[in-house]
Order: C-alpha cells, then structure tokens, then sequence
C-alpha cells in the first residue's frame, strides 16, 4: 500500500481540519478531499481581509497609496501634470471600492479558478477522477493557513509602520520583488514577485491534498503537476506586465 494514502474513515471535525492543516496536512487532507466543507476557510479568510481592509483604509489614506504604487511607473511620470491629476482623482474614487470588493470575492474566485484549473489537470494527466467539490476542498483548506499568516502578519506592519511607509504592493518582505529597486521594471517585478513564501506554502499544501485525495499518487508527483498551471500564470502575469507595465 502507498504509505501516502492512509486510510481514515472516521470523519474528522470541523475545528481538527482547520488546525491539522497547520500541523499535520498529512494527516487530515484525506478527510478534507472527502467530506471537508470548502466555504468554511474560505469566509474565515474573507472576514480578515475585509476587517485588514477596513484597518488599512482607517490609518493609511488613498493619497499615501497612490503615491506608492505610481512612484517609478514611468508611464505615468511620462503623463503631464493636468493627466496626472485627472489620473489621480479618478483612482481616487476607484481604490477604496477595490479594496473592499477585492477582499470580498478575491478569494473566492480565485479558489473557483485554482480548483477548476487544478482538476482539470489531474483529471487530464493523471487520471484523477476529481469531483468539482473534491478539488474545491483541496484548495480551500490549502490557502487557508497562508492567508491566515499572511492577514496577520499584515495588521502587524500596519500598525508598526509608520503610515506613510507603509506600501501595500510590497507590505510583507517574503517575496524576491520586494527587495527590489523602485527603478526596476514592471515585469521583473512581476516575476520576482512571484517566487514567494506564501505561495510556495500553498503549492506544498495542495501537493499533499491533492496526493491524498488519488490513490498511487505521490507528493512529488503531484507538485510537479501543480506547478504546471502555476508557471503558466506567471508566465501571463509576467507578459502582461511587461506589455503595460
């Protein structure tokens, strides 16, 4: 028998998913792949970026987040100083929307597009036979201890950083983008950016769901297969940045 595929029928509660996704995967993605119920970590997930939004647009102002996200964008230094403002006062309206619409769906869609890219993966080369829901699980429970981590330590440099320092593109240290100059190019920022921490967390947590959840598949095997639709994202994300910056 696999060793990676253990047996355990009982079903597991609730609050031992949560936290065995912390401390022992391995132990409790088996249970998730079945019976886990996706939406749970998801809106727990969804409460704390809402509540970091709301924190963040009390102490930090929209004026200090557009001047860190436009200063080195050479096409705006390129704009005239009427373009500018215009540019501006239109953000200006646009960001606190954002935000809150963003933390109020951003993870859920992007759960909806990982688990659906994901299945289709498995299914296709390594004849999975995932459900929709199966895959659902699986990458519920994955983002869930990384946003968790990542929400707070967020509120954490939010509140020790003064505000105008604080710089919502690169608020956290655990990725090579933020290490760089301000002068650097939108798409090597988008692709340093992207080897990071939080997102290698979840690439390791969804191998091991996704190696419990098919029988004969192994850990390994399965972040090879999940890197597949990772590189091809950042491969877009890094083209598109390079094309408008």
């Amino acid at each position: 028998m696999n060793p990676e595929h253990v047996e355990n029928p009982a079903p597991l509660s609730e609050g031992q998913r949560l936290t065995g996704v912390f401390h022992s995967p391995g132990a409790v993605f088996a249970d998730i792949a079945r019976s886990g119920r996706w939406w749970i970590p998801v809106l727990i997930a969804t409460c704390l970026s809402i509540a970091l939004v709301a924190a963040m647009q009390s102490r930090v102002s929209v004026d200090q987040i557009l001047a860190k996200a436009v200063e080195g964008n050479e096409r705006f230094q390129q704009l005239s100083a009427d373009q500018k403002e215009q540019a501006l006062s239109s953000q200006r309206k646009i960001i606190p929307i954002a935000m809150f619409g963003g933390a109020a769906l951003g993870n859920i869609g992007i759960l909806l597009v990982m688990a659906a890219a994901l299945m289709f993966v498995f299914n296709l080369l390594m004849d999975g036979k995932l459900r929709y829901k199966n895959a659902l699980n699986i990458c519920g429970y994955s983002m869930f201890p990384p946003g968790i981590v990542g929400g707070l330590v967020m509120f954490l440099v939010l509140y020790l950083k003064p505000p105008d320092e604080f710089d919502i593109q690169n608020a956290l240290a655990f990725n090579l983008g933020a290490f760089l100059p301000t002068a650097t190019s939108a798409w090597i920022k988008s692709l340093a950016g992207s080897i990071d921490l939080f997102t290698f967390w979840t690439i390791f947590l969804l191998a091991i769901g996704f190696a419990r959840a098919i029988p004969k598949m192994t850990t390994g095997k399965a972040f090879g297969a999940i890197l597949v639709p990772w590189v091809f994202w950042v491969l877009v994300k890094t083209g598109w940045a390079a094309a408008f910056g």
